[in-house]
Parts: structure tokens; sequence; C-alpha cells
């Protein structure tokens, strides 16, 4: 045994994992999706002379700032620190395989948090053109997060046929670009944008959901109006993404899915 065993009574450490990485994957999933929300919502504003669409926006950049760069963040890390303890061995694999791709992935994460405060603490400090040129910088930045991390996290369940011919010789890093866009690398490219959009929409209607429809009721209306149709691309694509997805996971995997969902709340997966 070349690591300690790390047992965690009762709910094992694969829940642990799951847990902390549900939580990290609603924030980090919002992170990129509101990235394109705030700049595109800012020139919008700025382009019709919205006074109050700027105030409702610069409260929702506000928001944005603390749930992705605080609460992403620390569940990031709380994700490899899990990782790191349940299987270090996978862990190793995972990072020595795509060494450069990490390089890669937290160059454009630092240039995501420092836009994403820049973005918030610029309000009006400068003018109108430099602050939505680093909304738009923010909104690159973490998209291509997703671009790279999406190669490394789909090829957990999807290795592809090249690599897993070298598997275990110390040649796996000579197979980088087949092992990253393996055969779920696309679809599941596809699905997590879709899924980006719609929670950039979600989290934008609980934003606009605290403005006093009251004393504002125009400005609620246009607000969520605008904000309801980020949640369009996910209904009408992500089914067709979706079976895309499947159609690409292996066939073992594919009848563990079916085998959970038949036999729920019969003992093989509790409810």
């Amino acid at each position: 045994m070349n690591y300690p065993v790390w047992d965690v009574l009762f709910i094992g450490s694969g829940w642990v994992i799951g847990a902390i990485a549900i939580f990290h994957v609603m924030i980090s999933h919002f992170a990129v999706g509101g990235g394109l929300y705030l700049p595109m919502a800012e020139a919008k504003a700025r382009r019709e002379g919205r006074e109050d669409w700027l105030r409702e926006i610069r409260r929702h950049s506000r928001f944005f700032l603390v749930l992705t760069g605080v609460f992403g963040a620390v569940s990031g890390v709380g994700i490899w620190f899990s990782i790191g303890l349940a299987n270090p061995e996978a862990t190793s694999t995972l990072i020595h395989n795509f060494v450069f791709g990490w390089a890669i992935e937290w160059v454009f994460f630092l240039v995501e948090l420092t836009a994403a405060a820049v973005y918030y603490y610029t309000w009006d400090r400068v003018d109108a053109k430099t602050h939505l040129r680093v909304g738009w910088v923010y909104a690159a930045s973490s998209l291509l997060t997703l671009v790279i991390i999406n190669g490394i996290l789909a090829f957990m369940l999807t290795p592809g046929a090249a690599w897993l011919a070298v598997a275990g010789t110390g040649q796996e890093a000579g197979v980088f670009w087949q092992a990253f866009f393996n055969p779920t690398y696309w679809p599941s490219l596809l699905l997590r944008t879709l899924v980006c959009i719609s929670l950039a929409g979600v989290w934008a209607l609980v934003t606009a959901s605290r403005i006093d429809g009251y004393a504002e009721p125009a400005l609620k209306t246009s607000f969520i109006r605008w904000s309801a149709k980020w949640l369009f691309p996910s209904f009408v694509l992500m089914p067709i993404a979706f079976l895309w997805y499947l159609s690409a996971v292996p066939e073992s995997q594919r009848a563990l899915l079916s085998l959970g969902m038949s036999t729920i709340g019969q003992g093989t997966f509790t409810q």
C-alpha cells in the first residue's frame, strides 16, 4: 500500500467529495455564465441609457463577487483536499498527466478572480468603456477555464483508447491531446455551457426578486423578462446535448445509471 486509508464513518469518502463538488459546481458554473451576463447586461443598460439597470447590475456584481470569489474558491480547494485524501494515487495521476493543462487553467483562474474584483471595485471610478472591457476580460477568462477544466474532468470518465493503450508505461503524458479531447469532451462542453447560461439567468432572477415591485414595477419587470431569456437555450438544447453525451459514455456507466433509476427506493440507491 502506497498511501494510508482515509475512512469517513457512516457516509464514506465518496459522499464527502460529492457534497463539496455539488456545492462547488453550482457556483463555478454560475461564475462562467454570470461572467457573460454582467458585461452583456451592462452593455444593454448603457446602450439604452438605463441608469436604474446599472444600479441593479452593480448590486448583482457584488453578490457575484462574494459568491464566486469566496465560496467558489474555498469549495474548489475543498475538492482538492478531499480527493487527495480519498484517492491520492488517482489524484497524482491526474496532476502528472495534465500538469501543463492545470497550469494554464490556474493562470486563467487568476486572471478571472482579478478581473472580477477589478470589475466590482471600479464602478464609477473608470470610464464606461474601460469598465465594460474589464467585464469582457472576466467573461473570456472564465470561459477559457471551463474549456480547460472540462477536458480534464471528462477524461476521468472517458480517458480514451489512445491513453488507455499506454497507461502504466510512463508515456501517458505523450498522448496529452488525445486524452484531453476524449470521447465525451465536446458533448460535455456543450452541456456544461448550457448549464452555465441557465444558472446565470437563475441567479439574476434571485437578485431581481429583491427589487421593490411596488416602488419600481417597470424596472423589476424588464429585469426579470431579460434574465428569464437566459433559461430558454437550456430548455431547448439540453435534452439534445444530454443524449449526445450519453451516447459517448461507456456502456458500463450507462448501465449503472439505468440500474440506479430503475431500482430507486428499492435498496440499490436510496431516494
